[in-house]
């Protein structure tokens, strides 16, 4: 029995030798032409978008074998050589120029000197370009305003997210171009010494992202409307407290105004009442009489230019329906037309509206005041009314 057991034995050791034989070396398919040799892999990738171009910024070990890069996109349908270019010994950077705007996925490789490739590695960049650019608008301007030392003080609305700055041009007495910047962070600024009448602009600035490279402009400026206060060289009892002709009554005639009889439905007096600290007004109703095509203005003569009027409501407003606030050339106010319009007019709004801006054509006179149908219980109060010249 030991006999049989030890021939089984070598049975068994010769099977698994001449087994082994026949194998396949399981190393060989990747040791076949040599050693696999890579060359360093490219670390902390980060790209950095731009108008039409991206950078590209890694980091490698000083003892690297790097020779040469490139860059693969669009499932790898796109490549280019990079242009590498060292910042200190551990950091490199490359650009990629003349790109269409859209996002890219960036394969970057290295090389080493014997074109032994890298293992890849990944970013994406957002490129952008002219599209982009049709999306942006200038900072949202509020109001501009020539102050008693001659100096315009500009209103804007808060700046977005992205935006960088305004930029501001404006020729100055000297007749000097000047430029000065609206900070991100600002919303009022002060632009000294302009010349009066010329034009000034302004144009927003914006860094698309915190990885941006290009700072993109609007594409085009705009004008700033700057307005100065003219009221009192040719507006008369234009403010509080009103002069009224009359010396009582809670109901008056105002002074310097021209006031139609309609509207003087409290006693043969109306357009001026007490209430408020004194009020330019009409009120129907309340026992009164309505009003109908109620007028109240007076006559200026303006120069050719662009100009607005704007008022301040008194206490408790308005509460009337049909009121307009107008200017028309000549010395009268016509009555309304269809559906309570004044087509006539150089400019006109519902006085709740407050502002409005007209064009005067010519040298000459413009009429400036109220029109008016107030039916049963209606009223409106102002406390001001000026008059302004834009340049």
């Amino acid at each position: 029995m030991r006999i049989k057991k030890d021939i089984w034995l070598v049975i068994m050791s010769l099977s698994v030798i001449l087994g082994c034989s026949k194998m396949e070396d399981p190393v060989k398919p990747f040791i076949e032409g040599g050693e696999i040799i890579y060359s360093t892999k490219v670390d902390s990738l980060n790209g950095f978008s731009g108008r039409n171009r991206a950078i590209l910024q890694w980091k490698l070990p000083v003892n690297h074998s790097m020779k040469r890069a490139w860059a693969f996109w669009n499932n790898n349908k796109d490549s280019v050589a990079l242009e590498v270019m060292p910042l200190n010994d551990k950091w490199y950077k490359a650009e990629l120029k003349e790109l269409k705007e859209g996002t890219y996925l960036f394969d970057v490789y290295t090389e080493d000197a014997e074109s032994n490739r890298s293992v890849k590695t990944l970013t994406s960049v957002n490129v952008y370009g002219e599209i982009y650019e049709s999306t942006l608008l200038n900072r949202g301007f509020i109001n501009a305003m020539v102050n008693s030392e001659g100096d315009v003080i500009a209103d804007f609305s808060p700046a977005e997210s992205t935006e960088l700055g305004t930029e501001i041009y404006f020729i100055d007495k000297n007749n000097l171009p000047k430029q000065l910047t609206l900070k991100r962070d600002e919303t009022q600024v002060s632009i000294k010494n302009w010349k009066q009448g010329t034009e000034i602009r302004y144009r927003s600035k914006f860094l698309p992202s915190s990885s941006s490279i290009d700072v993109v402009e609007v594409r085009d400026a705009e004008v700033m409307p700057v307005k100065i206060d003219i009221s009192a060289s040719y507006l008369k009892n234009y403010k509080q407290p009103f002069i009224a002709i009359q010396a009582s009554n809670r109901f008056r005639d105002p002074q310097d105004w021209t006031v139609t009889l309609s509207v003087q439905n409290h006693g043969g007096m109306g357009g001026w009442n007490s209430d408020d600290n004194t009020v330019l007004n009409m009120e129907s109703g309340w026992g009164s009489p309505n009003i109908s095509n109620g007028k109240m203005y007076q006559t200026v003569v303006l120069p050719k230019g662009d100009y607005g009027i704007e008022i301040e409501l008194g206490g408790n407003g308005i509460g009337s329906s049909t009121v307009k606030i107008l200017a028309v050339s000549g010395s009268l106010i016509p009555d309304f037309g269809m559906d309570f319009q004044v087509p006539e007019a150089l400019g006109v709004t519902d006085l709740l509206q407050t502002k409005f801006r007209f064009t005067n054509p010519a040298n000459g006179p413009v009429t400036i005041g109220f029109l008016a149908n107030m039916m049963g219980d209606q009223y409106w109060r102002i406390s001001k009314i000026s008059l302004f010249k834009y340049f």
